[in-house]
Order: C-alpha cells, then sequence, then structure tokens
C-alpha cells in the first residue's frame, strides 16, 4: 500500500451508528461509532482521497428529503474535521432497491463518481470499507481491496461466505491495520 491509494467507506454502521429498520433522518440522530472519529484522523494520513459511499432510499421513500440528508452530511464532514479528520467527497443515491439504479450499491455509479471528481483514483489502489454484501460486493465488482466491518447481523451468513481483503471490528481496528501496515 502507499499514500496514493484511495479509500470508499460505507456510512451507516462503519462511521455512523446504524438504525436497524430506520434512517440518520436529521444531524442530531447522527451518532459516531466508538472511535470512528480517531480512526479517521488516522486514515486521512494514510489514503487520498476518501470518500464516503451511501445508499439512502429513505430519500425516494418520503421519509427524508435530500436537504435532510446533506445536513447530516456537512456536521459527519464538520466533525471529521473538527476532530483533525478528513473526508474528500460525501455521495449518496436516493433511490429503493427496486427502482434499478446505476448508483445503489451494488452498483458501481457513486465510485465512478467519485473517479470523475478525483481523477487520480485508480480502483485497482483503493479500499472499500463496509458493513454489507452490497459494500463488499460493488469493491469486488471494481477490483478495490474490501475491509468488513462486524455488525449487520441480518447479513451475517451471506457475509461469511463472501471473500473479503480483511474481516475488522471496526474502522478503528481496520485504521490501526493500515497504520502498521503503512508503518513497515
Amino acid at each position: 500500500m502507499n499514500r496514493s491509494f484511495a479509500l470508499f467507506l460505507d456510512r451507516d454502521g462503519v462511521i455512523n451508528r446504524r438504525l436497524p429498520g430506520d434512517y440518520v433522518r436529521h444531524p442530531a440522530a447522527l451518532v459516531f461509532e466508538d472511535r470512528a472519529l480517531p480512526a479517521l484522523r488516522i486514515l486521512s494520513g494514510l489514503f487520498h482521497p476518501i470518500a464516503v459511499l451511501t445508499n439512502q432510499a429513505g430519500i425516494n421513500k418520503g421519509l427524508m428529503t435530500s436537504g435532510d440528508v446533506d445536513a447530516v452530511h456537512r456536521k459527519m464532514v464538520a466533525e471529521v474535521t473538527r476532530f483533525g479528520g478528513r473526508i474528500d467527497g460525501v455521495y449518496y443515491c436516493p433511490h429503493r432497491p427496486e427502482e434499478g439504479c446505476n448508483c445503489r450499491k451494488p452498483a458501481a455509479g457513486m465510485a465512478y463518481q467519485a473517479q470523475r471528481d478525483f481523477p487520480q483514483i485508480v480502483f485497482a489502489c483503493a479500499w472499500m470499507v463496509g458493513d454489507s454484501l452490497s459494500d463488499m460486493q460493488l469493491g469486488a465488482t471494481l477490483g478495490m481491496r474490501t475491509a468488513l466491518i462486524a455488525g449487520k447481523e441480518e447479513e451475517a451468513a451471506a457475509l461469511s461466505a463472501f471473500p473479503v481483503t480483511g474481516r475488522f471490528g471496526s474502522l478503528w481496528e481496520f485504521a490501526q491495520y493500515c497504520q502498521a501496515v503503512f508503518s513497515q
């Protein structure tokens, strides 16, 4: 690995706590995962760019607006920055699974949008970090290294059988791994 590697992160369950059966609809509902902020500070010194890719079907379900999601992301980026970390881009898909779009993970539309914004991205030199099967499928489709963050119990069986580069208990554990690898 080298510092020109891009890092793609899922949001819910990786950076912030997931709300099973619900959505983070407003900034006050955004609660960071334990040690996610120091993890992002470490990762910011190791990767460029760092992009968040998140499915947000609650928009097209009428449960929240794009403005609501943008406000959540502004808070997320501000807190990460305040803690000494960095997020270079945030991309979200508003579509429900049945809409068949090209941006909802595991489709690659959001990753390609990030690559348009950051032309230095080479997917073979990138990591996809997430807690869901769709995150791992996206990473595999584009030839990225994949880091599975534990926690999405409803997909445990499918995830246990899916080949990934590494399995970690949290974003903090992934950051510790990366820091050790980069320091060699």
